[in-house]
């Protein structure tokens, strides 16, 4: 369980007209973005996979195998 303390009065008044004492809500919204920061970045990854490859600086590995390595791990 994490705490978060917000020292910033624009944003505690955002959270405040939008939120009000709906915390459940904010919660929600929350983790909506954390969700959808950890997607973006995982596309940035991947995108700067690509470049490297285009790079010569990286090898990519055969799907398949990819795909038998994860099985594995279950």
């Amino acid at each position: 369980m994490q705490t978060i303390q917000i020292n910033n009065i624009e944003a505690e008044q955002y959270i405040q007209t939008v939120y009000g004492q709906d915390k459940s809500s904010l919660v929600d919204d929350f983790l909506l973005f954390i969700k959808t920061e950890v997607v973006s970045n995982d596309l940035k990854k991947g995108f700067d996979e690509v470049q490297a490859y285009k790079n010569n600086t990286t090898q990519l590995s055969d799907a398949n195998d990819f795909l038998s390595e994860l099985k594995s791990e279950y």
